[in-house]
């Protein structure tokens, strides 16, 4: 009898350690997986790239979006795109640039980047055009996107501009996941955070 009771005892444990571990497991597990919600969307949209194709959006791809101008009056601009170019190698070393993700830098100064510019200034950066899209388009169409992002900007007729630091990462349906700030004078970009954002879409497919 005594035994028998000891096995019981036994028995619960081993039941009791197995529940514990797995509840354990279960809540580590629901720990690191990181989800983004969906904020909004857009609409798919085209525009001309400097491969000297039109680019359209409507591919699937993630996309990480900022909106920028060559003649950024704050430096804003060029240290995003040198931080783009750490992306890219980043998602390279992944496998995912190009196949999974596109870097996107719309111009929003359309008037005065013309493509020949935009693919000079590009190449300052090295930048991939398998994978790294710098786009231009008549001021109403981009105009048409940065309303939908809701992102604020100005260019005054002498050439003087202004512009928000928000950058955009989109789904492949469109829908807006995530929100990063730009590379400025006093706070870079928080690429680690933007990897692992990017990351949690790819898993999503």
């Amino acid at each position: 009898m005594l035994k028998n009771n000891k096995m019981k005892m036994l028995l619960l444990t081993i039941i009791a350690v197995s529940v514990i571990a797995l509840s354990a497991l279960i809540y580590i597990n629901r720990a690191n997986t990181h989800t983004l919600d969906v904020f909004d969307s857009i609409e798919p949209f085209s525009l001309e790239s400097t491969t000297g194709e039109t680019y359209h959006s409507d591919n699937g791809k993630i996309k990480l979006i900022s909106f920028i101008l060559i003649n950024c009056p704050d430096g804003v601009c060029p240290m995003t795109m040198w931080d783009f170019s750490l992306l890219q190698d980043e998602l390279k070393q992944k496998g995912w640039f190009g196949e999974e993700v596109e870097l996107l830098a719309i111009t929003f100064d359309p008037a005065r980047d013309d493509l020949n510019a935009l693919k000079e200034y590009s190449q300052y950066f090295n930048a991939d055009p398998r994978g790294w899209h710098f786009l231009r388009g008549e001021e109403e169409e981009i105009a048409a996107i940065a309303d939908q992002l809701r992102y604020v900007y100005a260019v005054r007729k002498d050439g003087s501009a202004m512009h928000a630091t928000t950058m955009y990462l989109l789904d492949g349906e469109h829908r807006i996941r995530a929100y990063h700030k730009m590379t400025t004078p006093t706070d870079e970009m928080d690429k680690e955070s933007v990897l692992r954002d990017i990351e949690s879409l790819i898993k999503e497919r």
